[in-house]
């Protein structure tokens, strides 16, 4: 059978899902830790049953899951509106998203281990990883084109 040129998300959008999972987790993962270890009065991880190493686990896939389930209905409404959105426009959703999925992980941090001191913590924290995570994004965009 001959080869063929389709992308991956041609082929299979279901792994480019589960990619974009992974990638979103490491990288939620990434910068709540390094949250923590330089502002340990703002960002906690652990309980006295969690360590941080689980905290960060539990708290990132929680994270990466809310942000990979959010971008089915993100291109449903750019469908719906039949133009795509702008990188800002897309910076922006992403941005309340992140705020929302890290205030709600942080209100059950019994169960998830993260503890936000103050909204505006979240606030600077969903804009690091709103950078960080469309970088990661558009990295992995360009690899899956290629």
């Amino acid at each position: 059978m001959p080869k063929s040129s389709a992308s991956v998300e041609a082929k299979n959008p279901g792994m480019v899902l589960f990619l974009s999972y992974i990638l979103l987790t490491l990288v939620s993962g990434v910068v709540i830790y390094f949250a923590h270890m330089w502002f340990p009065d703002h960002v906690v991880l652990g309980t006295m049953s969690l360590t941080v190493l689980w905290a960060t686990a539990l708290s990132a896939g929680k994270l990466g899951l809310i942000t990979t389930f959010t971008s089915p209905f993100v291109t449903e409404w750019e469908n719906k509106q039949g133009k795509d959105l702008t990188p800002m426009q897309l910076m922006a959703v992403y941005f309340v998203v992140n705020f929302v999925a890290l205030w709600v992980t942080s209100r059950f941090a019994e169960v998830f281990g993260l503890g936000i001191s103050s909204w505006v913590t979240v606030l600077i924290l969903a804009a690091v990883l709103d950078f960080f995570q469309g970088v990661a994004m558009m990295s992995l965009e360009k690899v899956l084109k290629s």
